[in-house]
């Protein structure tokens, strides 16, 4: 049976599967071909009607030694900590290729994907979302006490105006002198 994995428009999780090709055979499966004449063959297995392969990552696991996982989803992605902590178990236990589809590879289209093999799906993580308290801001400022009116500082054009006028003065005081002198030989 295939996992079958709603995507809605805008949707904004992490996917990652696990894909069972390695080296060459795994990069002609995840690479976009240029003429598009047989189909990407990661867009189909994936039962795909969109895909954005900017936003397609492929790579072994084994290049995240030291990271995991785990870690590049939560640091490098931005997926939620505690989503990706209740899967740990099963993405270090992840070996061989993986695929990552960021959110934007799906775009604004909604779509079910249909996963076949070499692909499985490993899981779906959700971004990290700020925490915030929503408390109300208690300073003079945030309650009115700072309103009033705002000193008007002199238009800067003033300052431009008085540059302009030195340097007309000069450029006359200098054609003056080079009219007095018998000009430039």
């Amino acid at each position: 049976m295939t996992d079958r994995i709603e995507i809605p428009a805008g949707g904004d999780d992490i996917h990652v599967f696990g894909l069972d090709l390695t080296g060459p055979e795994a990069e002609a499966f995840v690479a976009r071909p240029a003429n598009n004449g047989g189909g990407w063959p990661l867009k189909v297995r994936l039962g795909a009607s969109s895909l954005d392969p900017a936003h397609v990552e492929h790579f072994p696991v084994s290049d995240l030694a030291g990271v995991g996982l785990p870690g590049y989803l939560t640091e490098g992605l931005g997926a939620d900590a505690a989503a990706v902590e209740a899967e740990r178990d099963r993405l270090e236990a992840l070996r061989g290729d993986v695929v990552i589809l960021r959110p934007s590879a799906f775009g604004d289209t909604a779509q079910s994907l249909t996963p076949e093999p070499p692909l499985h799906h490993v899981g779906s993580f959700p971004p990290a979302r700020p925490v915030t308290t929503m408390e109300r801001i208690r300073t003079p400022a945030a309650e009115g006490a700072g309103q009033g009116t705002i000193p008007r500082t002199p238009p800067p054009t003033s300052r431009a105006l008085k540059w302009l006028a030195a340097l007309a003065a000069f450029v006359i005081v200098v054609g003056i002198l080079v009219l007095a002198t018998g000009g430039f030989s």
